[in-house]
């Protein structure tokens, strides 16, 4: 796969995005557990589809780190 070498900034910027998302997938894991035994059915699974989407976006981030360094 062909890479793409970024500047300093862009470079830094990527890195906090990737940090962003490991920092929302670690709050949703206790957060889930929370409304999975308090919440009403609908807000449980607003919440599990949040986590699929934030999961997804990780795996796209990965993706795009693995061709932008």
């Amino acid at each position: 796969m062909k890479t793409i070498k970024l500047k300093v900034g862009h470079l830094s910027t990527l890195e906090e995005v990737e940090h962003i998302n490991e920092e929302l997938q670690a709050l949703l894991i206790p957060l889930l557990t929370a409304v999975e035994n308090e919440a009403d059915t609908d807000t449980h699974f607003l919440l599990r589809a949040v986590n699929r989407l934030v999961c997804a976006q990780g795996k796209e981030i990965t993706r795009l780190a693995e061709v932008m360094k």
